[in-house]
């Protein structure tokens, strides 16, 4: 037995010794193929690698070589995604995904994509995917632990890859699963009721765009009750790996006027899934005539958020509704045939074949109608809806994703990257399709905030699916970023967006998804207030986790009448709280128990359980349903359910945590970076990168999101994965934060390194030459020209 044991440590430690042969080398020097000039990456004290390069093409090459380098096994999920091909690496479990791509062309779109190119950015793409594919080259041993288990080997890359990447961005587009979602809950509620579940103009917070005039419109066709709905239970499919997710960011950039040196700054922090690795990367660009220092993303030479020599930039999501699903009628006389306002029109078919590990090829027909791919024929919601809740002999097709232009994103971005000042920038993001609010600063003193999308103008409100073949529904072309709102040196002295609304009473950019405004308030409350701010004020904005929605709930909490000695001790202490979400207060522990129980005393009577699938991506206005909006509770049975979800709170916290005295908001609220493969497993899954306190909640600027009705409901798993914070005045002072490492190799020591640091609200700089750097560097690699 002894032996046994012995022979089992043996050949663990072997195996690990073998794979940790995975890692990239950081220094050295290499002859690779497809460089202009010799450039230099300097690795720096914790690992964020420093490019200096003499042309931009170079710094590109080098920049697909460092993500190659650390996150081979994200830039071969992305490539395989944006292909169709996660099915023949993965097994079946990801046909949803690659049914998806094959439906919307990603390919077709990526070719048109390639034709508008400018020679500066074909340059880009080229060099990057070289140095892609030099890094492949370069490669000894094993590949990272994620191909082993998976059976697979990466592959060079192709510049057509980065195109087909930004098409892979149409997978995110819209509001489409909240229509479905949205249809299934409607027959058990009504209209009214179901709207105050979602975003709506009654939401508090400022507008993005305060002083922009909304647009004049005709008032949009009703789709509550255009369609027979039948009555289902909960059905929702899992949500895909590229879709839209919960959204949550901030920027804002605020002018001289208010700074302690008279140049602007600018702040971002665009949020996503806290994954391990994050989906950003930071890495500085430098040449003898440029710079670019921010977070790239792996699969693109663009840069989302950043910083050159002269201006500063960073993104928000504009929360602007994309697409809309439209429901076909099959035409009696010849199914191959479905009808529309000018009568019976053909389907559009076309047939593709997927490739899936370990089973037969999946051949799929695809079928198209002017409004856009059936959708039905392919998703499991879309699916559901069209067998389960409508009448026989309908399809549900989806409009907004078809791009006859492509999809020009890499071409945004790549004029954005060397822009000097305001027009060339606003001018960088007339390319951009997708949709992003832009703050902006440079250093000449103009700050700006620019929406930038491509928005249907549509003649419903896009909140449920629309009958196709009545013409009151149907678009009428689409709004592009040249008529989008831009806030230019306003008077304010400052311009934010926190996903709150665009405008305000302009219903081309009204949606149900828009974020209720209370970091927005908060940020913009504080702003107003800054006078001689500094880089350390920007901080403690970035990092503030008091709530506005505590605030604005505080009169429902001063009328609630708790029945129990645990829930009237939570109130008292809900009363003293000032709403800070910090990890040492009970309060925030007391107010997220609460709001976890109201939201299921109001939601599960009505809808059963329906209200799991709603809470599942959305978190219920509770300062309107407790005011009575919608219908869920007449005012005197509203305080009564407050009250009585305190009680039931408080003694499932007392139950599970002990005396309240005892009680901390950072015990359970701890980060969760989720890995695609290894948090899965047992054990091993928490245990591979720290899982440190951290403070907020959804409704704060330092956004820590927690499922609360999930089965782990206090977990912080979604927040603010990347931070800049730009001086204008001192750009090499400038601080950065990403979580939780540099690395995507779980076993590199810069895979999670800085989980802890960025929980605690710490940053770093990237900045110096590369002589400088080099007395810190863990790693310094020099790449010259070879064939």
């Amino acid at each position: 037995m002894l032996a046994g044991a012995v022979f089992g440590a043996l050949t663990l430690a072997g195996t690990y010794g073998w794979l940790r042969a995975s890692l990239p080398d950081y220094s050295g020097e290499l002859s690779v193929a497809g460089l202009g000039g010799t450039i230099e990456i300097v690795r720096d004290a914790r690992a964020v690698p420093h490019i200096f390069a003499a042309t931009r093409e170079d710094g590109y090459f080098g920049l697909g070589f460092v993500h190659a380098q650390d996150r081979l096994w994200q830039l071969e999920t992305t490539r395989r995604a944006a292909r169709g091909r996660l099915s023949e690496a993965v097994g079946s479990d990801a046909l949803p995904t690659d049914k998806l791509v094959a439906a919307f062309d990603i390919e077709a779109i990526a070719a048109r994509t390639e034709r508008q190119y400018s020679q500066a950015t074909r340059s880009a793409i080229r060099a990057y995917v070289a140095g892609i594919n030099a890094a492949l080259d370069a490669r000894r041993g094993p590949p990272p632990p994620e191909f082993l288990l998976a059976g697979m080997t990466p592959e060079h890359w192709e510049e057509r890859d980065v195109s087909r990447v930004a098409g892979l961005l149409t997978l995110g587009f819209g509001d489409w699963r909240d229509e479905l979602l949205r249809a299934r809950l409607l027959p058990a509620i009504s209209c009214d009721a179901l709207r105050s579940l979602f975003a709506s103009p009654a939401d508090g917070g400022p507008a993005t765009h305060p002083d922009a005039p909304p647009a004049a419109a005709a008032p949009a066709a009703d789709t509550c009750g255009a369609l027979p709905l039948t009555r289902v239970n909960a059905a929702a499919a899992e949500p895909l790996p590229f879709g839209r997710s919960l959204p949550a960011s901030n920027s804002w950039a605020i002018a001289g006027a208010r700074t302690k040196t008279g140049k602007p700054m600018l702040a971002n922090d665009p949020h996503g899934p806290l994954t391990a690795p994050a989906d950003y990367y930071p890495v500085r660009i430098v040449g003898t005539d440029f710079e670019i220092v921010g977070a790239s993303r792996p699969g693109s030479p663009g840069f989302a958020s950043a910083r050159n020599r002269d201006i500063a930039w960073g993104i928000t999501d504009v929360m602007a509704d994309q697409t809309d699903l439209f429901v076909e009628r099959l035409d009696p006389a010849d199914p191959s045939r479905y009808l529309t306002p000018s009568g019976p029109r053909k389907f559009l078919t076309r047939t593709v074949t997927i490739p899936v590990k370990d089973a037969a090829p999946e051949r799929v027909v695809l079928r198209y109608t002017a409004n856009g791919p059936v959708l039905s024929d392919i998703d499991a919601d879309a699916g559901r809806l069209a067998r389960e809740q409508l009448p026989p002999g309908h399809v549900v097709a989806l409009a907004g994703v078809q791009f006859p232009n492509g999809q020009p994103i890499m071409e945004a971005f790549a004029k954005i990257a060397a822009a000097r000042d305001w027009p060339t920038f606003e001018r960088a993001i007339g390319d951009f399709h997708f949709q992003h609010n832009f703050a902006f600063a440079d250093r000449s003193g103009t700050i700006a905030m620019a929406t930038a999308a491509r928005i249907p103008r549509r003649g419903g409100d896009g909140f449920l699916p629309a009958p196709g073949w009545e013409a009151r529904f149907a678009w009428n072309g689409h709004a592009y970023p040249a008529d989008m709102p831009r806030t230019v040196n306003p008077m304010s002295g400052y311009v934010a967006n926190a996903n709150n609304r665009t405008l305000i009473g302009d219903r081309l950019y009204d949606s149900t998804a828009f974020e209720p405004g209370w970091r927005a308030a908060r940020i913009v409350d504080q702003l107003g207030k800054a006078n001689g701010a500094d880089r350390e004020t920007m901080r403690r904005l970035q990092l503030d986790t008091v709530s506005a929605e505590v605030a604005a709930l505080k009169p429902v909490l001063t009328a609630m009448s708790p029945a129990t000695a645990e829930g009237r001790a939570a109130l008292a202490a809900l009363r003293r709280w000032d709403g800070n979400m910090e990890i040492g207060a009970a309060g925030p522990l007391i107010w997220s128990a609460w709001y976890r129980a109201t939201a299921l005393a109001l939601l599960e009577p009505r809808l059963g359980a329906l209200a799991k699938d709603y809470l599942e991506s959305n978190r219920p206005r509770l300062e309107r349903l407790l005011a009575g909006e919608g219908g869920w509770c007449a005012p005197p049975e509203c305080r009564a359910i407050a009250a009585n979800a305190l009680d039931a709170a408080a003694q499932d916290l007392r139950a599970e945590h002990g005396d309240m005295r005892g009680w901390r908001w950072g015990d359970v609220h701890r980060v969760r970076f989720r890995h695609d493969i290894f948090s899965h497993l047992p054990v091993v899954g928490r245990r591979i990168v720290a899982s440190p306190a951290a403070p907020g909640d959804a409704s704060t600027v330092n956004a820590g999101l927690s499922r609360l009705w999930s089965d782990d409901p206090y977990a912080d798993v979604y927040g603010a994965r990347y931070r800049q914070i730009v001086d204008l005045a001192d750009p090499a002072r400038s601080l950065y934060m990403i979580a939780p490492g540099v690395s995507g190799n779980v076993l590199s020591p810069w895979f999670g390194h800085l989980a802890e640091d960025w929980a605690a609200g710490r940053y770093f700089t990237l900045a110096g030459s590369a002589a400088d750097l080099r007395k810190d560097a863990v790693g310094v690699l020099t790449l010259r020209p070879g064939q």
